[in-house]
């Protein structure tokens, strides 16, 4: 049993851990308020040159914590430097550059290109880096996304990007899945009822942690003891349910099922106190 004392100190250990990210990004966007787009476009503003040089020091842990405030973190991802928004999607699902040309399908040395060629990728790469990076595929391919293009989750649909899968056979996938993949899921109501089409969802296994799997719905789930049943009964390792917000898509709710690996149960803990605590419009069901 954790004693009152451990749990003050816990609290103001993690309050202190966050403090170092969210003062990085703070210096961030006081240099985005007083950059100009002469700044951006010569890079020659010096605040923001070290500030953007810090953030992309930041490990996962780090980028959820800076993704806990739906604000900030959008504004992040507005920045001009679209290869500055991939590099935040990159660190804040720890995807390796193997993990990239697995995915991609890409030789090796040229995932890198990603990140400093000024082309959108050939298709389907621009769905797939969507997939992998959770954003609207606009926002991670183009330089000036439009915000009208957003809500619907293209990406998903073009063929040979995600699978298309039953809900009773997506556990079994965890065990295949080697970075971050995919799905459309064909029959969504034999657990979300108010879901009467298919919906998209992604296995997410390149945490240390937790392995998650995230269905995008339409409605607010109905989190009561029977789904609750049902969500363990598809996935029997789950301890945990995050209801979210979905970047950009604010008409998506994403529901992450939780599953601790590795016996990292402390630091499982921390990522799900993270999220249950302080990430905007997130509600947590234990399972």
């Amino acid at each position: 049993m954790v004693s009152g004392d451990d749990m003050t100190e816990n609290n103001k250990y993690r309050e202190s851990y966050r403090n170092t990210p969210l003062s990085i990004m703070e210096e961030y966007l006081n240099a985005i308020r007083n950059a100009t787009p002469k700044d951006y476009q010569q890079t020659n503003q010096k605040a923001l040159i070290k500030a953007k040089k810090a953030l992309k020091r930041l490990d996962y842990r780090d980028m959820l914590i800076l993704q806990s405030s739906e604000k900030n973190w959008l504004t992040l991802m507005n920045d001009p430097d679209m290869y500055l928004r991939r590099i935040f999607c990159k660190n804040l699902y720890n995807l390796s550059e193997s993990d990239l040309m697995d995915v991609l399908n890409i030789q090796s040395g040229t995932a890198n290109n990603l990140f400093n060629l000024t082309s959108m990728p050939v298709m389907p790469r621009p769905f797939q880096l969507a997939i992998l990076f959770n954003h609207p595929w606009q926002v991670v391919n183009k330089k000036n996304p439009d915000e009208f293009s957003y809500s619907a989750p293209t990406e998903y649909f073009f063929e040979g990007v995600a699978k298309r899968d039953h809900i009773k056979d997506l556990n079994n996938e965890r065990f295949i899945v080697k970075s971050i993949d995919g799905y459309v899921i064909t029959d969504p109501q034999e657990i979300f009822p108010l879901e009467s089409s298919p919906i998209t969802g992604r296995w997410v296994t390149t945490y240390r942690e937790v392995d998650y799997f995230e269905f995008h719905l339409r409605h607010e789930p109905v989190m009561d003891k029977a789904t609750q049943k049902k969500i363990l009964n598809a996935f029997p390792f789950a301890n945990d349910v995050i209801v979210t917000y979905t970047p950009f898509r604010p008409e998506i709710r994403s529901l992450w099922v939780m599953i601790p690996k590795n016996e990292r149960m402390d630091e499982y803990l921390g990522i799900l106190h993270e999220l249950a605590e302080y990430r905007d419009k997130t509600v947590h069901h234990k399972l």
